[in-house]
């Protein structure tokens, strides 16, 4: 899990609004003095959260790396977030922007990098390490691709190199926890690669349909631990309606629930607790993906996909391409992603709310989630030279964006630009505390159970069948995970 600690949401635009409150709030006697001193001990709070963050030494050394050109082969989806030219005014890209430059300043060292599309990445590293030419000190990419790649032994081990320490702040939990074997590990995540928040999964819901429709308070029932499947099927019923009048679900019509059926769908496995595959100490690995509950799941989730009559999914959908409904107000819940709070839905006419994907039952503690492949994790390829380099630059650009970035991405741009009010805020530190890049996740490699939900799910299989064709090439799979940390078992 990533148990992160994120809470510096006492940023300027609450200081703004407190401010504007206090000089605007019509009817009021209380004296200004009391509220100005309330925002100046706000203010007080805030520039000692700040600093204290600020003051957490990397433990990195001095050093002068004499203009050493430090080169990212990156994932030009994500080229925003390692590298930009300019200062725009923009949050983000402008902390980005100073991130690099005080790193490249205290080092005497360039960053730059070649960026090429999510799939074609590892190919060119693959082919850089087989050439033994140095071309990248880092791979900033899709974790599955990375995952692909690290069993293909083309991967540096982090423990390896100096000055990496993944008790920092800036690294995810799940590095060490669960990406770490026999103090070897060929992949990290940190708040380098800032995809890692806006890809988590989640689930939106149009707040004047929820009105409407008598829903009860959705924040109130996610804290309180009643969000639950059943409670989301009992919400849902009643809401279609055939606003085109063609007989037929549809995009035009209105939707209790909007969602496609493939990395969506496969996210409730997560928000449901199911465990897939499970790395042992000694090894082994339990393949937990077939047993009652998966059947249950399936048996559920397809009652909900397509025979309840108020949820429009479409098989063969990926992406964006089902959203229009929301978009346009014709759907109460939608699965998605924090991303769209700050793009998709940025200029929606209604007001939205955010909230996790719900619990199986209420026996199951915590709400989870997962974010989507597309994440970018770092590795260090095998021909990369000069490791000292290499772990400084890491080190010192992923405790930067923690110090510098994390700040003005997290709290001004996913929590006051992306929410539309304090209770969804609190939702969104919800939802990143239940949130899991696992083993089984990062090394399925399109070949483990993790993205076949979306074919069970389509009703034309029938999932004991299914899953007894698919296990021995599953098992065949995740011998080579395990021989990648293991090689002494194998054969």
């Amino acid at each position: 899990m990533f148990k992160r600690s994120v809470s510096w949401v006492l940023t300027v635009c609450t200081l703004l609004s407190m401010v504007a409150l206090a000089g605007c709030g019509e009817g009021t006697n209380e004296p200004a003095a009391d509220t100005s001193a309330d925002v100046a001990e706000t203010v007080e709070e805030t520039k000692d959260a700040l600093e204290a963050r600020l003051d957490v030494s990397d433990d990195l050394p001095d050093a002068d790396f004499e203009g050493k050109t430090f080169m990212i082969c990156g994932d030009d989806a994500c080229l925003s977030y390692y590298l930009v030219e300019e200062q725009t005014g923009e949050v983000v890209n402008d902390a980005v922007f100073q991130r690099n430059l005080n790193v490249q300043e205290r080092y005497n060292v360039s960053i730059d990098a070649n960026v090429f599309p999510e799939g074609d990445i590892m190919k060119n590293v693959k082919n850089s390490v087989l050439a033994a030419d140095d071309a990248y000190q880092m791979i900033a990419c899709h974790i599955i691709y990375q995952g692909m790649a690290a069993v293909d032994g083309t991967m540096y081990n982090w423990y390896d190199l100096p000055y990496v320490n993944f008790d920092k702040p800036w690294w995810s939990f799940s590095t060490k926890e669960d990406l770490t074997y026999k103090d070897m590990a060929f992949i990290a995540i940190g708040d380098f690669g800032l995809s890692s928040i806006y890809s988590t999964y989640c689930m939106f819901y149009n707040k004047e349909m929820a009105v409407e429709h008598n829903l009860p308070d959705m924040y109130e029932l996610v804290n309180s631990g009643e969000w639950t499947l059943d409670k989301m099927m009992e919400l849902c019923d009643g809401v279609y309606t055939d606003l085109n009048g063609d007989g037929e679900r549809n995009l035009e019509d209105k939707h209790a629930l909007i969602t496609d059926c493939k990395s969506a769908a496969n996210s409730y496995l997560w928000a449901f607790g199911k465990k897939i595959a499970t790395q042992q100490a000694d090894g082994t690995y339990d393949l937990s993906y077939y047993d009652d509950k998966l059947v249950s799941i399936v048996e559920r989730m397809y009652n909900l996909y397509y025979e309840s009559g108020y949820v429009f999914t479409d098989p063969q959908s990926w992406g964006d391409t089902y959203l229009p409904a929301f978009i346009e107000g014709r759907g109460l819940f939608v699965n998605g992603q924090f991303k769209q709070a700050t793009g998709t839905y940025r200029d929606v006419e209604f007001d939205f709310g955010i909230i996790p994907y719900p619990k199986y039952n209420e026996e199951q503690e915590t709400y989870f989630t997962v974010a989507g492949g597309s994440v970018s994790s770092s590795a260090i390829p095998l021909t990369a030279l000069r490791d000292d380099v290499v772990a400084t630059m890491f080190a010192a650009l992923s405790a930067e964006t923690w110090k510098s970035v994390m700040p003005q991405y997290y709290d001004v741009v996913l929590k006051y630009k992306g929410a539309r009010d304090e209770a969804s805020i609190a939702m969104i530190d919800t939802i990143l505390d239940g949130r899991s890049l696992g083993f089984e996740f990062i090394y399925d490699a399109f070949s483990g159970f993790v993205y076949k939900t979306a074919t069970i799910l389509s009703g034309n299989v029938a999932l004991p069948t299914y899953v007894a064709q698919q296990q021995k090439p599953v098992v065949k799979h995740y011998e080579k995970v395990r021989d990648l940390f293991f090689p002494e078992l194998g054969g």
